[in-house]
């Protein structure tokens, strides 16, 4: 095996983690921004369009309240299909939800 000089190593060392550290400094996830709340819609309009998107299987936008204090609002689009009488389901592509009545804000064709 060779000798190699710990200088060598150490400026291999540096030279490796110079490169390195834009990957690790930048942020993994990006920031989205806070979601404009809308206008929480009454509850019997809620359920009658509820009721229509899901007799009429067309995608629909939503924006949910997250079921605890540590979530934040979204705003999704998709399919509603009714689990039981109080949960409901919204897919679309690979992201599903499910949400209840209460957790419902806003909906729109």
């Amino acid at each position: 095996m060779q000798n190699i000089s710990r200088s060598f190593l150490h400026e291999r060392t540096v030279n490796m983690i110079s490169h390195l550290k834009p990957i690790f400094s930048e942020p993994f996830f990006e920031d989205k921004p806070p979601v404009t709340l809308l206008p929480i819609e009454p509850l019997f309009q809620r359920k009658l369009f509820l009721k229509k998107a899901i007799a009429s299987q067309r995608e629909v936008f939503l924006q949910l309240m997250p079921a605890t204090d540590g979530g934040q609002p979204v705003n999704v689009r998709g399919i509603i299909r009714k689990l039981d009488d109080q949960r409901y389901l919204l897919s679309k592509k690979n992201k599903t939800y499910f949400f209840t009545i209460n957790q419902l804000r806003y909906i729109a064709g």
